[in-house]
């Protein structure tokens, strides 16, 4: 079939100026529906944060689809090792960009001991709430991080270290925004579950069913063989 250079090459143009709108995008919804919970209180680093926790929730997506296509046809016999290798790079790198994030706001407010800042924190140490930090700590940041330091588990194990950042990331957007509404401590209502399996849900469906309409394959990109010979290398 035909190679067509003009959708990559109008992609690289957009590409740009599109992650600029994302980038103010996301910090106007991070600040609008969640910082503004807690009125008295900012972080300059709260939008890169909530971005980033995207991108990593969306890396760990992609890896799950990705390891349940490769065993089927077209697919089968095309991702590679080393495909899975780079996926797994990439993970462990927005891991560790979301701790180092995370760690410098702590720092930064913990230090400056502002009372409008420090009672953020307070909230989140206290009535339950410290043991789903500890929980964050290990699950979204330590446990990934070892893991992904090896080869191994990148090629062969990524789908179970992927499946568990997905969970983390709703552990951790819970711990961000319920403490703000319950602030007597940590509480579960049956509606914090429904909601996102719900949601979820059919988002899922509508993704299953636009992935059975549409190829898995971009037979007319002129990368695509490029990218299927570094995987086999």
């Amino acid at each position: 079939m035909p190679e067509d250079a003009a959708p990559p090459r109008r992609l690289r143009v957009l590409a740009g100026p599109g992650l600029a709108v994302y980038g103010l995008t996301m910090t106007f919804a991070a600040i609008d529906w969640v910082m503004s919970l807690e009125p008295h209180w900012f972080s300059t680093v709260y939008g890169m944060m909530f971005a980033t926790g995207q991108v990593l929730a969306g890396f760990a997506f992609v890896i799950a689809v990705t390891t349940l296509l490769a065993r089927r046809a077209p697919l089968a016999g095309l991702v590679a090792p080393n495909h899975f290798t780079d996926l797994g790079n990439l993970l462990l790198a927005f891991v560790m960009l979301w701790a180092y994030l995370a760690f410098a706001q702590y720092l930064l407010i913990w230090a400056g001991n502002l009372p409008e800042e420090i009672p953020w924190y307070l909230r989140r140490q206290q009535g339950g709430w410290a043991a789903v930090a500890v929980a964050l700590i290990l699950f979204h940041f330590a446990v990934p991080f070892a893991l992904l330091l090896s080869r191994a588990v990148k090629r062969h194990a990524l789908l179970f270290v992927a499946a568990g950042i997905l969970c983390m990331r709703y552990v951790d957007l819970f711990w961000l925004v319920v403490p703000d509404l319950e602030p007597h401590g940590l509480s579960l209502h049956w509606m914090d579950v429904a909601a996102p399996v719900g949601l979820g849900g059919v988002w899922l469906a509508t993704f299953g069913w636009q992935l059975d309409r549409r190829p898995l394959l971009p037979l007319h990109d002129p990368l695509l063989h490029e990218a299927l010979g570094h995987g086999h290398d």
